[in-house]
C-alpha cells in the first residue's frame, strides 16, 4: 500500500472550506477554495448575499484564484475526462463550476453531505 499525502492549501475560505476531488482510474487531483487575502468573516455574508450569489467578492476582496471544482479541473487537466469528481464542504455546484466540470469531461459529481460538521 502507497500513502501518499495531498496538500489543500492553507489559506482558509471565512465562509467554509471546500474541497473538490477528482479520481480517474489511478489518478487524484485535489482542488480548494483556498484565497490569497484570508478574512475574519466572509464579504459575502456581511452583504446578505445567499448561496449562488455574489461570488464576485471572492475574487475581488478574497483574491480567491477559482472555487474547488474549477481548481480541481485545472489541475487535472486532460485526465478530468471521465473522472469522477468528489466534493466535500458544499452541497452546491455553481453555475460556472457545472459548466467548467463539463467542459473538462467530468462524468459523475458526488457531493459528501454534512461534511465537517
Amino acid at each position: 500500500m502507497d500513502i501518499e499525502v495531498l496538500e489543500v492549501g492553507d489559506n482558509r475560505c471565512a465562509k467554509q472550506t471546500t474541497v473538490a476531488i477528482i479520481v480517474n482510474g489511478d489518478k487524484v487531483f485535489v482542488g480548494s477554495n483556498s484565497v490569497e487575502n484570508p478574512q475574519k468573516t466572509c464579504p459575502r455574508d456581511e452583504a446578505g448575499f445567499k448561496t449562488g450569489e455574489g461570488y464576485h467578492l471572492c475574487k475581488e476582496i478574497c483574491n480567491q484564484g477559482a472555487h474547488a471544482e474549477v481548481d480541481a479541473c485545472q489541475k487535472a487537466g486532460e485526465h478530468a475526462e471521465g473522472g469522477t469528481l468528489i466534493l466535500m464542504g458544499h452541497y452546491y455546484c455553481c453555475d460556472n463550476c457545472i459548466e467548467v466540470m463539463k467542459q473538462s469531461g467530468i462524468k459523475n459529481v458526488k457531493i459528501i453531505k454534512d461534511y465537517g460538521k
